[in-house]
């Protein structure tokens, strides 16, 4: 059977979207602070071959991350060399699994309740699907970025898409792969990102039966392996729980407590070097979704304002309980972040699944009294393209945020000294050669000394004509001392 017109157009529209992603996953310096450290930690573990704990430097270890994305970028690096396109690539083929997600939904669905919906409908839902998760600027810069987050959210998602099927199914069986997929997401969420994944996780449940009937909390027990399961996620997710405590005693009281608790509650928390606290207004949280769900948020408002308008309301009341469990998920981040002050605008990202599985019901029936809103869909799809142009226009910037460029007149070997700050792209760009002094009189002759403008900009006159200039770029000065 051929697929129709618009969805053929929806299919052309997520080639381009994942093609322009993975294009640019090489094309610019690891950005920021974020990246850079934790390719650091990645390479640092693919050199010493220590694969259960974490070095921030030579003896001291980073209590504050779990290992799954430091194997995976290990493992890619020991592939593919040690590259920016090798360290996103992880982030980039997860994302494309919790696509996968996406179209095994309705079709899992379906074959649990012996339905048999046409294809070309199965095939529409999923592409808009994944076209409204990809096409937000939070998710398709995430889907090529070194963090955590996404590992997070692709947990949640298939914990959550394994929850609803086990509770959908009309048997009293305790049978099929999806009863333990919700127990295998929350092992990836625990080797993704800790405890936080069961919070969130315990968050949307509990909403979700806070709404219902109390049958629910019976059914819950009735349909899935609870014991059998807990087992599993044990055995994948513990191991290295207890190597790193055994390996770094008081790792468990720090990750635990320190990083699930103070960091969420303590505004100016120093839990760690490499825990900076951000500091947002509380609430923050809801802004960051509203700015990261775009462009999609502006055809949802017409969505369901013609949707309650005409009166076009699921027709089943089995999409209007998968609706409230949306709904839930959706809420359960936000809820919890928005009694954060330490967030970042990442932290969206366990709810946007859900976001595009509410947004695609909406849409569905929009397009479906009102097809001129068809080239709408199809037009906030293509908005990546927006992103992929300003990542190539703005490359120059995007490079000033990094010490790539700089170091390019740096050779290895060569004693190379950051005055008062040490970027964390410099540490990795020189394979953790470059050292920090604070001041450039500690600096050893023959040397680079790199300043932070300012302070370059404070010395004498006599002080700058004894350090030759190499290069000032971006926020930096390169000098050699004699």
């Amino acid at each position: 059977m051929k697929l129709n017109r618009f969805t053929r157009l929806l299919f052309v529209a997520l080639a381009i979207i994942i093609l322009a992603r993975l294009a640019t996953l090489g094309a610019y310096p690891l950005y920021g602070t974020t990246e850079p450290r934790y390719a650091e930690l990645a390479r640092k573990m693919l050199a010493t071959g220590d694969w259960v704990t974490l070095w921030v430097t030579d003896g001291v270890p980073l209590w504050g991350k779990p290992p799954l994305l430091f194997w995976l970028d290990s493992i890619a690096m020991s592939l593919l060399g040690v590259t920016e396109f090798a360290l996103r690539l992880p982030s980039f083929l997860f994302t494309m699994l919790l696509l996968s997600l996406f179209w095994l939904w309705p079709y899992a669905a379906d074959k649990q309740n012996n339905q048999n919906n046409q294809r070309d409908t199965r095939h529409q839902n999923a592409l808009i699907t994944s076209l409204v998760f990809l096409s937000t600027p939070v998710g398709f810069l995430s889907a090529g970025f070194v963090a955590t987050d996404i590992f997070l959210a692709g947990g949640l998602m298939l914990s959550m898409f394994g929850f609803w099927l086990a509770m959908q199914t009309r048997s009293e069986a305790k049978t099929g792969i999806w009863h333990w997929a919700f127990f295998v997401g929350i092992a990836i969420g625990l080797l993704a990102k800790g405890p936080l994944s069961i919070v969130l996780l315990g968050v949307a449940l509990v909403l979700w039966v806070a709404i219902s009937p109390k049958s629910r909390l019976i059914l819950m027990w009735q349909k899935l392996p609870w014991i059998r399961g807990s087992v599993l996620t044990s055995f994948i997710a513990f191991p290295w729980y207890i190597l790193h405590e055994i390996r770094t005693p008081g790792f468990l009281q720090h990750f635990i407590i320190g990083e699930h608790v103070e960091r969420f509650l303590v505004k100016d928390w120093a839990g760690g070097r490499f825990a900076p606290s951000h500091g947002e207004p509380l609430g923050m949280i809801w802004w960051f979704a509203f700015e990261s769900f775009l462009p999609w948020l502006l055809l949802a408002a017409p969505a369901l304002y013609l949707g309650f308008k005409k009166g076009l309301k699921p027709n089943a009341q089995e999409q209007y309980a998968q609706e409230q469990y949306l709904w839930c998920w959706l809420l359960a981040p936000l809820l919890f972040f928005s009694l954060s002050r330490n967030i970042l605008e990442a932290y969206v990202l366990p709810a946007l699944p859900a976001f595009a599985l509410l947004l695609r019901n909406y849409i569905v029936r929009l397009i479906n009294q009102h097809t001129a809103w068809r080239w709408s869909v199809c037009l906030a799809a293509l908005a990546p393209l927006f992103i992929t142009v300003l990542i190539f226009f703005f490359k120059p910037i995007l490079e000033t945020q990094s010490q790539k460029h700089l170091l390019k007149h740096w050779q290895p070997h060569t004693p190379l000294f950051y005055v008062a700050d040490l970027p964390p792209s410099a540490i990795f760009y020189t394979n953790n050669q470059a050292k920090e002094v604070a001041t450039h009189q500690a600096a050893k002759a023959n040397s680079l000394v790199v300043f932070p403008k300012p302070l370059f900009e404070a010395l004498s006159a006599q002080e700058k004509s004894e350090l030759p200039l190499v290069e000032s770029y971006g926020s930096s000065v390169m000098v050699r001392k004699p």
